[in-house]
């Protein structure tokens, strides 16, 4: 009888280790989640004082931008999660024909929301281009993106065609497709938080970019720095796992037929996040496009094999003779 007891006492011991355990785990998590907020970077960007920042003020947003050249209005959409970093090597070239535009969205880089219902999902995001558009008083440009502000950039076309004068996607997201496995995890609540919270040490944005990059000697202490201080900010941290989570690309596949901007694919073939197949299916629905897949190029081309990029670019938004 007293083993019996003893035994049970055991048990009993055990089931309550295991309950306060699960319980302690459980609290860690959801600290994590919604509690801790990782340190916000103290950095001053070298790239951004000498290309100017700019404000444009919208009820909306303060959106972010610079500007360069002089000519028919290009806008270059910064890349989902970066900066208007992400296309510093197309700037000088397409502003010599152009007045070019490379703007944060919101929840990207250095734009502040204002709206405290802004929705963070398509609706949102093709609102917010014309928002700018409007506040810098462009009413129709060439639009370009690569990953997420691809397909923000088609979505707005398909709505918006006579403010979209000719669309550039470079690895676009706009398929109605899953994403990698650590993109679709951000979907699930907790983990997605953590997750996207785990990811803004600068060591975790190095193995991001270089994930992402095939020519990884273009990944400098200066371009990491530029790209990795803002996903620290709070809000763009908020702003990525409801992106994920919100970001509804099947109405954008079904209009690709309807599509009538002229529109021109980049695509890189070492493509780890948004595999080079899709650039086919893009090509196949799109009623006027063209299509180019670049070797020896990963997910930002333009960062990638910026040479190759400026001159399609370049030929594909070239203004009527």
């Amino acid at each position: 009888m007293i083993m019996v007891h003893a035994e049970g006492r055991r048990r009993a011991r055990l089931r309550y280790w295991v309950l306060g355990a699960v319980a302690v785990l459980v609290g860690a998590l959801l600290f994590g989640a919604y509690g801790w907020q990782p340190a916000k970077a103290d950095f001053r960007s070298p790239y951004l004082a000498a290309m100017v920042s700019r404000y444009a003020d919208t009820p909306m947003a303060r959106f972010h931008y610079i500007e360069a050249g002089s000519g028919t209005p290009l806008i270059l959409i910064s890349p989902g999660g970066s900066t208007v970093i992400g296309w510093k090597d197309q700037v000088g070239v397409l502003a010599r024909e152009h007045t070019v535009y490379v703007v944060d969205l919101p929840g990207q880089g250095y734009t502040q929301v204002k709206d405290p219902d802004f929705g963070y999902n398509l609706n949102a995001m093709t609102a917010a281009i014309g928002s700018f558009m409007d506040a810098v008083g462009v009413r129709q440009a060439g639009l370009a993106g690569n990953s997420w502000s691809g397909g923000w950039a088609l979505a707005f076309a398909q709505r918006h065609p006579e403010r979209v004068s000719k669309l550039a996607l470079l690895d676009a997201t706009g398929l109605d497709l899953p994403g990698t496995f650590m993109w679709e995890a951000l979907k699930i609540p907790i983990l997605g938080e953590l997750a996207v919270k785990l990811s803004t040490s600068r060591s975790a944005a190095r193995g991001l970019a270089e994930g992402m990059l095939v020519h990884k000697e273009r990944i400098t202490d200066e371009l990491l720095g530029e790209w990795w201080a803002p996903m620290t900010f709070p809000a763009n941290i908020r702003a990525t796992y409801l992106l994920e989570r919100r970001l509804d690309w099947s109405a954008t596949e079904r209009a690709l037929p309807s599509t009538k901007t002229p529109t021109l694919v980049l695509w890189g073939k070492q493509d780890t996040i948004q595999p080079v197949e899709r650039a086919q299916r893009f090509a196949d629905l799109l009623p006027h496009d063209q299509i180019y897949i670049l070797d020896g190029c990963g997910h930002a081309p333009q960062l990638d094999c910026p040479d190759s990029v400026n001159y399609h670019l370049q030929a594909f938004f070239a203004p009527a003779p």
